[in-house]
């Protein structure tokens, strides 16, 4: 059956898709923002989303039918959790099987994560045409199981191509919320009460927040001497568990700024800002790159992740400053935020090195893989 075949299924509707996403922000907001390319289209969206609150929360106003399954990450060594992995497996691949068979769809589109890895394999068995989104530039373990599955793969980042057998390998880049990517600086600096005269600092830890990072950019902003704290001001996205330490902390301290735990409007942090100080999830990074902002980036302190890889990427191509949160201290870090906000050819550079990274129409590109069923030939 061809993507054009389908109207039969539903009056009205061409294209039923269904979207597997979940367990972060990294995987959701792609996905959202791919979903909604077919808002004023005629098609169906289905969302298979795992049952932790933030999905929950973000998918709720959401218009699309919605179905959610265990958050199961796989362990990394074997022993008891490997069992309740492979259980929970198990039950989300029958449930999967049943929501394959009463939807439908013409087509299943995984953003990786554990929750859609099972929907994307049961529909890959059921003859459902298949494909994944990579947002990192290092596939995660579900969509590295899926590669030799599926029957397309589109990527975020040109070099992603590299770490996958699969031939089929399609540069999209990520798609971006349309909301995030709404400039104007005037008006985000007047709602969020700062002044324009200042260099405005933006720090966010991700979706789940990073109470290292937020530590480690308080004790650095702390050292600064009362000049430079004056001539600064800082839009503090803790996360909301450190939410509350955080904003007693910059109020013992007298650093200037506000501190929130989860903001809506992103644009209007991303628009405020002079320089951003996040962690290097791949959303984050594209989005911050549409606004061509300096960013210092502090991966997962981890050996190896996605999140690092990424950062390096960037660091590569002279386009952010790569911080490892493991070997740096308060410290160093103010050191590297002081020589940024004195070297404005140095944000120039950075600016225009992480523009050519930027790709603003990767939900549209995607959307249009999509619709033509993988190619412009229309064949799959």
């Amino acid at each position: 059956m061809n993507l054009r075949q389908s109207a039969h299924k539903k009056k009205g509707f061409f294209l039923k898709v269904l979207i597997a996403s979940g367990g972060s922000g990294g995987h959701i907001f792609p996905a959202l923002a791919f979903a909604n390319e077919f808002t004023d289209k005629n098609a169906e969206i289905i969302f298979v989303a795992s049952r932790r609150r933030l999905d929950k929360s973000l998918l709720a106003r959401m218009p699309y039918k919605k179905v959610f399954l265990s958050a199961n990450p796989m362990p990394y060594k074997f022993g008891f959790r490997s069992f309740v992995f492979l259980g929970k497996l198990a039950l989300d691949s029958l449930r999967s099987a049943w929501l394959l068979l009463w939807v439908r769809p013409d087509i299943v589109v995984g953003f990786g994560g554990y929750t859609g890895g099972a929907a994307v394999l049961i529909a890959r068995l059921f003859g459902i045409k298949t494909l994944i989104h990579e947002q990192n530039l290092v596939p995660g373990r579900t969509n590295k199981f899926l590669d030799r599955y599926v029957d397309k793969i589109a990527t975020s980042f040109y070099d992603t191509k590299n770490y996958f057998n699969n031939k089929n390998v399609v540069f999209t880049g990520n798609p971006l919320r349309a909301e995030s990517l709404v400039n104007c600086k005037s008006r985000a600096l007047e709602n969020f009460k700062l002044d324009p005269g200042k260099t405005t600092i933006l720090v966010m830890g991700g979706s789940q927040g990073a109470a290292s990072l937020n530590e480690l950019v308080v004790g650095a902003a702390k050292l600064l001497s009362p000049e430079v704290k004056e001539n600064i001001q800082f839009i503090h996205i803790t996360g909301i568990k450190g939410f509350e330490k955080i904003k007693t902390l910059y109020e013992e301290s007298a650093i200037n700024g506000r501190v929130v735990g989860f903001i809506k409007d992103i644009a209007a942090a991303y628009s405020a800002c002079d320089i951003a100080i996040t962690r290097a999830g791949a959303a984050a990074l594209f989005e911050l790159a549409a606004f061509g902002k300096p960013m210092i980036l502090m991966p997962y302190p981890y050996n190896k992740n996605n999140q690092r890889f990424n950062a390096d990427y960037f660091a590569k191509n002279r386009a952010a400053i790569c911080v490892d949160e493991k070997k740096s201290s308060a410290g160093e870090l103010k050191k590297i935020i002081l020589d940024l906000i004195n070297n404005p050819d140095k944000q120039k550079m950075l600016s225009q090195n992480v523009s050519k990274l930027s790709v603003v129409n990767g939900a549209s590109a995607l959307a249009r893989l999509v619709s033509r069923g993988f190619s412009s030939k229309g064949k799959a």
